[in-house]
Protein backbone atom coordinates (compact mmCIF):
# COMPACT_ATOMS: atom_id res chain seq x y z
CA UNK A 1 0.00 0.00 0.00
CA UNK A 2 1.14 3.58 -0.44
CA UNK A 3 0.57 6.19 1.90
CA UNK A 4 1.24 9.49 2.64
CA UNK A 5 1.56 11.94 5.35
CA UNK A 6 2.84 9.28 7.44
CA UNK A 7 4.34 9.87 11.41
CA UNK A 8 8.04 8.12 10.71
CA UNK A 9 8.85 9.22 14.35
CA UNK A 10 6.55 6.52 15.90
CA UNK A 11 7.84 2.89 16.44
CA UNK A 12 5.22 0.39 17.41
CA UNK A 13 5.79 -3.20 19.49
CA UNK A 14 2.30 -3.71 17.20
CA UNK A 15 2.30 -3.09 13.27
CA UNK A 16 0.47 -0.19 12.57
CA UNK A 17 0.61 -0.37 9.12
CA UNK A 18 1.25 -3.84 6.29
CA UNK A 19 4.66 -4.86 6.39
CA UNK A 20 6.77 -3.49 3.25
CA UNK A 21 4.28 -0.81 2.70
CA UNK A 22 5.43 2.49 1.00
CA UNK A 23 4.54 6.22 2.69
CA UNK A 24 5.64 9.66 1.65
CA UNK A 25 6.12 12.76 3.22
CA UNK A 26 6.56 16.34 1.51
CA UNK A 27 9.17 18.48 3.66
CA UNK A 28 10.85 21.65 3.16
CA UNK A 29 14.36 19.18 1.94
CA UNK A 30 11.91 17.43 -1.04
CA UNK A 31 10.08 14.17 -0.78
CA UNK A 32 10.64 11.37 1.18
CA UNK A 33 9.90 8.06 0.63
CA UNK A 34 10.17 5.52 3.55
CA UNK A 35 9.13 1.64 3.56
CA UNK A 36 7.23 -0.27 6.74
CA UNK A 37 9.65 -2.78 8.60
CA UNK A 38 9.96 -4.76 11.84
CA UNK A 39 13.82 -4.16 13.70
CA UNK A 40 15.34 -7.93 14.02
CA UNK A 41 17.62 -6.57 16.56
CA UNK A 42 18.01 -2.95 18.32
CA UNK A 43 18.22 -0.54 16.13
CA UNK A 44 21.00 2.46 17.35
CA UNK A 45 19.47 5.80 16.10
CA UNK A 46 18.53 8.25 13.17
CA UNK A 47 20.91 8.05 10.37
CA UNK A 48 21.82 4.16 10.93
CA UNK A 49 21.67 2.05 7.81
CA UNK A 50 19.74 -1.20 7.43
CA UNK A 51 19.32 -3.95 5.21
CA UNK A 52 15.81 -5.09 4.52
CA UNK A 53 14.89 -8.45 3.70
CA UNK A 54 12.44 -8.45 0.79
CA UNK A 55 10.01 -11.43 2.08
CA UNK A 56 10.42 -10.69 5.37
CA UNK A 57 10.31 -6.86 5.58
CA UNK A 58 12.68 -6.77 8.48
CA UNK A 59 15.55 -4.85 9.00
CA UNK A 60 19.49 -5.86 11.00
CA UNK A 61 21.55 -2.92 11.12
CA UNK A 62 24.07 -3.05 7.88
CA UNK A 63 27.52 -5.03 8.30
CA UNK A 64 29.71 -6.74 5.83
CA UNK A 65 28.47 -9.97 7.44
CA UNK A 66 24.76 -8.65 6.69
CA UNK A 67 25.59 -7.39 3.38
CA UNK A 68 27.85 -10.47 2.15
CA UNK A 69 27.29 -12.77 -0.59
CA UNK A 70 24.83 -15.47 0.52
CA UNK A 71 23.31 -13.01 3.18
CA UNK A 72 22.21 -9.67 1.64
CA UNK A 73 23.19 -9.12 -1.84
CA UNK A 74 20.82 -7.55 -3.71
CA UNK A 75 18.90 -6.88 -0.59
CA UNK A 76 17.17 -3.26 -0.57
CA UNK A 77 18.61 -0.90 2.30
CA UNK A 78 17.17 2.25 4.00
CA UNK A 79 18.25 4.46 6.63
CA UNK A 80 16.63 4.64 10.32
CA UNK A 81 15.17 8.26 11.04
CA UNK A 82 15.31 7.00 14.71
CA UNK A 83 16.14 4.29 17.01
CA UNK A 84 13.90 0.84 17.18
CA UNK A 85 13.52 -1.24 19.80
CA UNK A 86 14.41 -4.98 19.05
CA UNK A 87 11.20 -6.45 17.27
CA UNK A 88 9.09 -2.83 17.00
CA UNK A 89 7.98 -2.11 14.12
CA UNK A 90 8.73 1.72 12.00
CA UNK A 91 9.34 3.64 9.01
CA UNK A 92 13.02 3.47 7.29
CA UNK A 93 13.92 5.95 4.43
CA UNK A 94 14.70 4.78 1.31
CA UNK A 95 14.52 7.95 -0.75
CA UNK A 96 15.18 11.48 -0.63
CA UNK A 97 17.29 14.02 1.34
CA UNK A 98 18.86 12.17 4.45
CA UNK A 99 21.63 12.15 7.59
CA UNK A 100 23.60 8.53 6.78
CA UNK A 101 25.49 7.34 9.39
CA UNK A 102 29.41 7.34 8.62
CA UNK A 103 33.01 6.66 9.38
CA UNK A 104 35.63 9.41 10.18
CA UNK A 105 36.34 11.36 7.02
CA UNK A 106 33.98 9.53 4.22
CA UNK A 107 33.98 11.79 1.42
CA UNK A 108 31.44 13.47 -0.46
CA UNK A 109 30.52 11.71 -3.90
CA UNK A 110 32.11 8.52 -3.76
CA UNK A 111 31.03 5.06 -3.76
CA UNK A 112 30.23 4.19 -0.17
CA UNK A 113 30.37 0.42 1.18
CA UNK A 114 29.34 -1.58 4.33
CA UNK A 115 31.70 -2.18 8.05
CA UNK A 116 32.45 -4.34 10.49
CA UNK A 117 30.60 -1.61 12.42
CA UNK A 118 26.51 -2.17 12.63
CA UNK A 119 24.72 0.36 10.70
CA UNK A 120 28.06 2.36 9.38
CA UNK A 121 29.14 2.97 5.99
CA UNK A 122 32.56 3.91 4.77
CA UNK A 123 34.51 5.35 1.16
CA UNK A 124 37.39 2.92 2.57
CA UNK A 125 36.64 0.48 -0.20
CA UNK A 126 38.19 -2.41 2.20
CA UNK A 127 38.56 -5.76 0.66
CA UNK A 128 35.52 -8.00 0.92
CA UNK A 129 33.00 -5.45 1.60
CA UNK A 130 29.74 -4.84 0.02
CA UNK A 131 29.24 -1.34 -2.26
CA UNK A 132 25.84 0.34 -1.25
CA UNK A 133 24.41 1.19 -4.23
CA UNK A 134 21.93 4.19 -3.96
CA UNK A 135 23.44 6.39 -0.83
CA UNK A 136 25.62 9.19 -1.43
CA UNK A 137 26.92 11.90 0.53
CA UNK A 138 26.21 15.40 -0.09
CA UNK A 139 29.14 16.56 2.59
CA UNK A 140 32.31 14.88 3.45
CA UNK A 141 31.99 14.01 7.27
CA UNK A 142 34.38 15.02 9.66
CA UNK A 143 37.34 13.72 11.76
CA UNK A 144 35.04 11.12 13.93
CA UNK A 145 32.40 8.94 13.04
CA UNK A 146 28.99 10.37 12.64
CA UNK A 147 26.26 11.32 10.24
CA UNK A 148 26.65 13.35 7.35
CA UNK A 149 24.10 14.59 4.77
CA UNK A 150 23.22 12.73 2.05
CA UNK A 151 20.95 11.57 -0.71
CA UNK A 152 19.30 8.15 -0.78
CA UNK A 153 17.74 6.74 -3.96
CA UNK A 154 16.42 3.39 -3.74
CA UNK A 155 19.31 1.85 -2.44
CA UNK A 156 20.95 -1.81 -2.55
CA UNK A 157 23.79 -4.22 -1.26
CA UNK A 158 26.05 -4.29 -4.75
CA UNK A 159 29.44 -5.89 -5.30
CA UNK A 160 32.00 -7.15 -2.85
CA UNK A 161 34.94 -5.36 -3.34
Amino acid sequence: MYLSGIDVTNTSSTPLYGLGDIGANVTSAGTKIYMYVKASGAITGAGYVVDIDGSAFTAVMSTTTTTAPGTGAGKSVGVAPLAFADTYYGWVQVYGAAVVRVAASAAAYTILNSTATAGQLDDDATAGAEVIDGIVLDVANGGSAGTAAGWLNWPAVGRTL
